[in-house]
Parts: C-alpha cells; sequence; structure tokens
C-alpha cells in the first residue's frame, strides 16, 4: 500500500514538473521566434559575458542583429547595455560599442550604458538614457531564449518596446542550459508579481 501512495505521489509530483515547465517554457519559445522588431527611435543591445577582450558567441549574435536593424532603418540610435563582471577586463557596453563602430556603426549613433548587472537594470538605466533624448520606442535585441522576460520588465518599467530575438547559439548544450535559466527566472519573475 505504501509503495502505491509513493508511486502515485511521484506521478502526481512529475506532472507538476511538466505542467509548470510547459507553462513557463513554451511562451519564453514562442515569444523567442515569434516576435517582430517594429520601428523606433533606438535598438537597445543587452549585455551578456565577455570572452577577453571580445564579445561571447551569444553577445556576438545580439550584436549582428542590432546592426541588421540599424543597417535596415530601424531606428537611428542604438544603446548598449552591461556593466564590468568581475571576470572582465572591460564593461560589456564598451566591448559592444567597439565592436558595433569597428563594424562600421557611427560612434555618435552608440549609447553607452555600463552601470547595470542584470537584466532588470539594462533596461532601467536604458530607459534613462531614452528619457534624456527623448526617446520613445525602443527595439530590446537578447537572444531569443532572453526576449520574453525582457519584454515583460520593459512593460514593468513603461518602455514602450518590441523586441527582435537573436539566434540562439549553435549549441544544443549551451540553448537547453539558457532556456532552462529564462525558466527560472521567468517563473521566478512571475511568483514576485503575484
Amino acid at each position: 500500500m505504501k509503495l502505491l501512495l509513493n508511486q502515485k505521489l511521484r506521478r502526481y509530483l512529475l506532472l507538476l514538473v511538466v505542467i509548470t515547465v510547459a507553462v513557463v517554457e513554451i511562451p519564453i519559445v514562442a515569444v523567442g521566434y515569434l516576435t517582430k522588431p517594429v520601428p523606433s527611435d533606438t535598438i537597445i543591445v543587452l549585455g551578456a559575458k565577455l570572452i577577453d577582450d571580445q564579445p561571447s558567441t551569444m553577445l556576438r549574435l545580439r550584436l549582428d542583429e542590432a546592426i541588421q536593424l540599424y543597417t535596415q532603418g530601424f531606428a537611428p540610435f542604438i544603446i548598449v547595455s552591461g556593466a564590468q563582471g568581475l571576470d572582465e577586463i572591460a564593461s560589456e557596453a564598451d566591448v559592444m560599442r567597439n565592436y558595433l563602430v569597428n563594424k562600421g556603426i557611427p560612434a555618435e549613433r552608440i549609447y553607452v550604458e555600463n552601470k547595470s548587472y542584470n537584466t532588470y537594470q539594462n533596461l532601467l538605466y536604458s530607459k534613462n538614457i531614452m528619457r534624456e533624448h527623448g526617446f520613445r520606442q525602443a527595439i530590446i535585441v537578447s537572444n531569443a531564449s532572453h526576449i520574453r522576460r525582457s519584454l515583460v520588465l520593459a512593460q514593468q518599467l513603461g518602455i514602450e518596446a518590441s523586441g527582435s530575438p537573436a539566434p540562439m547559439a549553435d549549441n544544443a548544450y549551451l540553448a537547453a542550459k539558457q532556456y532552462a535559466r529564462e525558466g527560472a527566472a521567468m517563473l521566478s519573475l512571475l511568483m514576485l508579481n503575484k
């Protein structure tokens, strides 16, 4: 009898985990692939880890997405956002700016926000730059796994924003890790807002 109860409890717990994952992860995946940018005043590129003084693969994909948006005329300015982590030799924003300039984006079209250590701060401090320059709308650029949470946070901060998901790294392990991380972060965000 005890064994039967344990099996039922395990099944219920497994079902609860599957439902929770589905409720959290499906919207993350859907938004990451279905979101389209809207012409705006600026593009906000969210920071990610550096490798020495170069963008990581995930960050490079974000920057290349921003370059494509800029050259297609979606927005005339770019805000790069990210501080210097403890294991980084420069701020993410400064490295991002250098990357964009080296790819032909005029330096005077790039604003640097280098005080933020997380997505909430990226958007909060970028909003301040938007306010300073009279920008009303932004396109948020991050990898597909990160777009949903970024847009939810932007909405909470009162930023009128669309998203432009950059591709995920061509590495199944890294992509799965990013989606799992975002699922946990999104679940935490949803719990805090209740």
